[in-house]
């Protein structure tokens, strides 16, 4: 079984757009259990029914992750692109939610630029990079994974 590892880009720090963002968002992810089976969820706040992040203006977006079990990556950047070309329009990965016991981060947050003339609806891809807390008797175990959410900058046109 061959395997390929998903490309993965850092964040570039650019001063400049941090100040740039005027509007702030928030995009929650959560993972819990309903009826035996674990459900991912993911959505914009005030959007409902939205799995994706919709930039219409340069915005500070907020990640917060939802679960005893959900924390970012110790071992990769929480945030990267799928494409290196991006960096123009994401930067400035910042980290907070900060679990002492457990040296682990529950939020991050990033400036986006608006694509000003882009095609609406253009997806951004990205990863969200986790570690899945697993209790033991011997103590913590982390398992490392890969979510993968869209931005839409500019979003769809809805009618």
């Amino acid at each position: 079984m061959s395997q390929c590892s998903p490309a993965q880009y850092a964040l570039p720090h650019d001063p400049a757009l941090r100040t740039a963002a005027g509007k702030a968002l928030t995009f929650t992810i959560s993972l819990y259990a309903r009826n035996g089976a674990i459900v991912l969820k993911m959505d914009q706040d005030g959007q409902e029914a939205q799995d994706y992040i919709a930039i219409t203006e340069d915005t500070m977006v907020e990640i917060v992750l939802k679960g005893d079990q959900l924390f970012f990556s110790k071992a990769f950047d929480a945030i990267t692109m799928k494409d290196a070309n991006l960096g123009a329009f994401y930067s400035n990965l910042e980290y907070d939610g900060y679990d002492e016991k457990l040296d682990r981060y529950k939020i991050v947050r990033f400036v986006a630029r608006f694509n000003k003339g882009g095609k609406f609806g253009t997806t951004h891809a990205f990863n969200v990079n986790i570690d899945l807390l697993q209790k033991s008797r011997r103590g913590p175990r982390w398992i490392g994974m890969s979510i993968d959410p869209d931005i839409k900058n500019p979003p769809p046109k809805l009618n």
